[in-house]
């Protein structure tokens, strides 16, 4: 009996010392933030929250490692506090912009990280403008690529992080512009009424936004920034 009480005990001793080893176990050390930047504008190149793109990391030193994944903001930043400091293989992925090559970037403390970028599409003097219950956007497109521009689309959500996937109302348009950069003349016009639309209330702040999609393997959306407008 004295005998099983002791290898109880030791057991027990055994993984109290385990607990203790793994409590002991430093956890994340670092980060990394940064930008999208458009690199003819200088301005944040703009995301979709749902859906939207990412930014691949791959930490060295691993075998087989697995691929961590960081999801853009709707401004065109991104930050992730809770990494292990270490050198990464870091690339965007499901972008909306220019393919950008694969950086290797020591993350130490929390690391600043910016991309200068090509978008696929510019989107120009956009105006959202309300018109008794009509919501009215205005704009041109620029694209920076020879694919075709496959649709534009004018969304209204409940926040500034309206877009494509995260919308009350849409009202878009399919183009395909031929394979040739857009006219950049060309003034495209998309109309919301929201006396037709029931998720839209009268009295209520909501939020505008223009997209348009340009047609590469897993592009995602360009925007404009979103409109505040009261009905």
């Amino acid at each position: 009996m004295n005998k099983i009480k002791y290898i109880i005990m030791l057991l027990a001793s055994l993984g109290s010392l385990v607990s203790c080893e793994l409590d002991n176990i430093e956890g994340p050390n670092a980060g990394l933030y940064g930008s999208f930047i458009d690199k003819t504008t200088g301005k944040l190149v703009e995301q979709d929250i749902i859906r939207g793109g990412e930014l691949e990391l791959r930490e060295f030193g691993y075998k087989n490692v697995t691929p961590q994944y960081m999801n853009y903001k709707v401004d065109g930043t991104f930050a992730d506090s809770q990494l292990f400091a270490n050198k990464y293989k870091v690339f965007p992925v499901k972008t909306n912009f220019q393919p950008v090559d694969t950086l290797e970037v020591t993350i130490n403390g929390q690391t600043k990280l910016d991309f200068v970028v090509d978008p696929y599409i510019r989107i120009l003097n956009p105006k959202i403008t309300l018109t008794g219950k009509l919501v009215t956007a205005t704009f041109s497109l620029e694209q920076t690529g020879v694919g075709n521009v496959s649709k534009i689309g004018l969304y209204a959500g409940a926040d500034a992080n309206v877009g494509e996937p995260m919308r009350l109302v849409k009202v878009d348009k399919t183009i395909n512009a031929p394979v040739a950069p857009i006219n950049p003349s060309i003034v495209y016009t998309l109309t919301i009424n929201t006396a037709t639309e029931l998720d839209l209330k009268v009295g209520k702040l909501y939020f505008f936004r223009i997209g348009a999609l340009y047609t590469a393997p897993n592009a995602r959306f360009n925007y404009a920034t979103a409109v505040p407008i009261q009905l």
